[in-house]
């Protein structure tokens, strides 16, 4: 899919921090290059400098920007960089998510802290940069939003109160954009299941990821997990004019899994 000229802002966008290894960020940020646009890779984390390097090692345009999406004045850099480096905005990815052992509580153990902080990255984050973001993408011609939220926006997992309910408010988040900004705007979620990507392989040696893995295969249809090129192709087809009557909606990758009685 060419997208020739066209300028991308994707934020949780560094490769895994285990030595550079698979995220959905970083394969979005690569897959937009390979379709053509010209991309401003966001993270907090400097592994975002890698992204850049696999981008511009395959003959793409791409520069880092080490930004906190929760701050605004770090926002507004982001998108400043867009408009300055490459001459607009044409879609913009939200990826960036936050993940702790904290977090994982129902809502009377949670913390205030805990809660809090995790909404202010899954939530606000996302907010701040669609809201600064918006008037670069109408200015530049328009073009797309596309929220990474998850599959557990639909369902609660015991003891996981704040994850679900940060996704399930990126939906909310997805559909309102998509009202107030058509047909300058389009804005979609992308809910996946699990994901094979470095951050969550916590030292386990090949032997035991390769179990680990082929017991989470189990609960999916497809028995076997998602890859992030996986993710990333329907980001891509999100961001091309292939989808240019799909609006508002959180499409569901995770191979039957939300379907799967088991």
């Amino acid at each position: 899919m060419s997208s020739g000229n066209k300028v991308a802002v994707v934020t949780g966008a560094a490769m895994g921090y285990k030595a550079g290894g698979p995220s959905i960020g970083g394969a979005i940020s690569i897959r937009l290059a390979s379709d053509g646009f010209s991309v401003v890779v966001v993270d907090i984390g400097d592994m975002g400098k890698r992204t850049v390097e696999i981008i511009e090692e395959n003959g793409g345009k791409a520069i880092f920007v080490q930004s906190d999406v929760t701050v605004t004045v770090e926002v507004k850099k982001i998108i400043q960089t867009a408009k300055d480096r490459f001459g607009g905005l044409n879609c913009l990815v939200n990826c960036v998510a936050r993940y702790s052992n904290g977090m994982a509580k129902n809502v009377a153990e949670i913390s205030e802290d805990e809660w809090n902080k995790t909404l202010e990255v899954n939530l606000n984050g996302y907010f701040k940069m669609a809201k600064y973001s918006i008037p670069l993408i109408i200015e530049s011609g328009g073009g797309t939003i596309i929220n990474i939220s998850s599959g557990g926006s639909l369902r609660a997992n015991p003891n996981y109160s704040v994850y679900s309910v940060s996704k399930a408010a990126i939906d909310a988040l997805t559909r309102s954009i998509a009202v107030d900004f058509a047909p300058q705007i389009r804005a979609n979620a992308i809910l996946p299941g699990f994901v094979k990507i470095a951050n969550s392989q916590d030292d386990r040696t090949p032997e035991e990821l390769e179990k680990w893995y082929g017991g989470i295969s189990e609960q999916y249809p497809m028995k076997r997990v998602c890859e992030v090129e996986e993710i990333a192709s329907v980001a891509s087809f999100l961001a091309s004019e292939q989808s240019s009557y799909i609006n508002g909606q959180a499409i569901i990758v995770d191979g039957g899994r939300s379907v799967f009685q088991h």
